[in-house]
C-alpha cells in the first residue's frame, strides 16, 4: 500500500458520515415526484396552493406520529443548525443564560454565547458532568451524541436537572437518527432538533419537534405566518415529504442499522490495528454511537493528515463539517486536556448505514498504512 495519489477500492472510501450520508434512492424518488406534482406556493389560496399545503402537512402529521407529538409540535426549517439555533434563542426565559457543555455542536454552542452560556465540566470520555448550576439559567441544553467522539450523554439526567429547575430541555440529536433510539428523548419532554440528510435524507431540511413545542417556542425570524408563525418562509413540500419518508424508514430500521455499523466499525478498528499504526482510541465505544470513533495518531504533523488520508482514496475529518474552517480544533478535544498540536493529529472516522465489514477492514488497513509511513518518516 502506498500513502497518497490511489483511489480505494475503485472509488473513495466514505469514512465521514457523521458529515452527511448519501441519499436513500426511495427518498429521492420521493422528492422528484413531489416536486412534480406540486409546484405551488403551500401559503396560496389556489388549487395548486391547497394541493402543495396537502402534501406539507401530510408530511408533517408522519414524522409527528413517528414520535408521537402533535403536528403542531412539528416545525420545518432549514438544517439542523437552524433547528439549534431557533431552540437555544427561541425557548425558555431569554433574559438568563443557557446551561450547557463543550460536548455541544457550535450550532448550539455559538447561539448559547450570544444568549450568555454557563458552561458544565466535561468527563475524561467526552460527557457532560451534568449538576445544577450556583446561577439561574432559562434553558437546559444537551446533545443526545457528541458528534465528534461519538459519546453518549446524560440525557435522563439532564432532563431531571432541567425539570427541577422549571426551564426547558433542548437536545440535540442530529447524529442520532437511524443510529440511536429516540424513544426515551421524546419521553423527557425535550425539544429535539434532526438532520435526517445523516440517514438517508435530503440535506437543506431540519426538523425540530417536541411535546408541547408550538405553545413555548419563540420565532427567531420575520415575515410571514408559515409553520404556525414559529418559522416564516416559504416551505418545500418535497422536502417534508422526502424527509418524512426519511425519517420514518431510519426510526424503524434503527437496530438493524446499528449493529450493521457497530460490526463494520469493530472490522475497521481490527484493520487500523494490523498495520501497527501508533494510535490512542479517543472514543469510549461501550459508551458511544455505534459508527463513530475518534483516533489520535502519535507523532503526527495533524496539518496534512486528512489531505493524506483523502489522496489515498479515505474520506475522514477532524469533526464537524460545519466548522471545518475553524483555525482551532473541536472545542471538545481542549476539553479533554488536548493541546492544539495533538488535537490536530485526531482523526474522526465515522461509518454508513451500508458500511460491509471486509470493506471497512480494508479501509482500516489503508489508514494504518498512510499514518505508519508519516509516523516512520518522523
Amino acid at each position: 500500500m502506498t500513502d497518497g495519489g490511489g483511489a480505494f477500492g475503485g472509488g473513495a472510501f466514505d469514512c465521514d458520515a457523521n458529515a452527511g450520508a448519501p441519499v436513500d434512492p426511495a427518498v429521492l424518488a420521493e422528492f422528484v415526484a413531489v416536486e412534480q406534482r406540486t409546484p405551488g406556493n403551500p401559503a396560496s389560496a389556489h388549487a395548486g396552493g391547497r394541493l402543495a399545503r396537502a402534501v406539507l402537512e401530510d408530511a408533517r402529521e408522519r414524522i409527528a406520529n413517528v414520535f408521537g407529538v402533535d403536528a403542531l409540535d412539528v416545525v420545518f426549517t432549514s438544517g439542523g443548525t437552524e433547528a439549534a439555533n431557533l431552540a437555544v434563542l427561541g425557548l425558555g426565559d431569554p433574559r438568563l443564560p443557557v446551561l450547557l457543555s463543550a460536548a455541544e455542536h457550535p450550532a448550539v454552542f455559538e447561539p448559547a454565547q450570544a444568549r450568555g452560556a454557563i458552561e458544565l465540566g466535561v468527563d475524561a470520555d467526552g460527557a457532560a458532568i451534568v449538576q445544577r448550576p450556583e446561577h439561574p439559567v432559562g434553558l437546559v441544553c444537551c446533545a443526545h451524541a457528541q458528534s465528534e467522539l461519538g459519546t453518549l450523554q446524560l440525557v435522563g439526567a439532564a432532563a431531571e436537572l432541567a425539570r427541577a429547575l422549571d426551564v426547558p430541555l433542548f437536545v440535540d440529536a442530529a447524529q442520532s437518527l437511524g443510529r440511536l433510539p429516540l424513544a426515551d428523548v421524546v419521553a423527557s419532554g425535550a425539544a429535539i432538533a434532526l438532520s435526517p440528510h445523516k440517514a438517508g435524507g435530503l440535506r437543506g431540511h431540519g426538523v425540530l419537534f417536541g411535546r408541547g413545542l408550538q405553545h413555548h417556542l419563540r420565532p427567531l425570524l420575520r415575515g410571514g405566518g408559515q409553520e404556525s408563525g414559529l418559522r416564516p418562509g416559504t416551505q418545500s413540500p418535497a422536502l417534508a415529504a422526502a424527509n418524512a419518508l426519511a425519517i420514518e424508514r431510519a426510526v424503524a430500521t434503527t437496530e438493524q442499522r446499528a449493529q450493521r455499523m457497530l460490526a463494520a466499525r469493530s472490522a475497521f478498528l481490527a484493520g487500523l490495528t494490523t498495520s501497527g499504526v501508533v494510535h490512542r482510541v479517543l472514543t469510549p465505544l461501550a459508551r458511544s454511537l455505534p459508527n463513530t470513533v475518534m483516533i489520535h495518531f502519535a507523532q503526527i504533523d495533524g496539518r496534512n493528515l486528512l489531505p493524506t488520508l483523502d489522496l489515498a482514496g479515505l474520506r475522514a475529518s477532524h469533526g464537524a463539517a460545519c466548522s471545518s474552517g475553524s483555525p482551532t480544533p473541536p472545542r471538545i478535544l481542549s476539553a479533554l486536556g488536548l493541546d492544539d498540536a495533538t488535537a490536530r493529529a485526531c482523526v474522526r472516522f465515522s461509518l454508513g448505514a451500508d458500511a460491509e465489514p471486509s470493506t471497512s477492514q480494508d479501509a482500516g488497513a489503508r489508514a494504518g498504512a498512510v499514518v505508519r509511513r508519516r509516523q516512520e518518516k518522523k
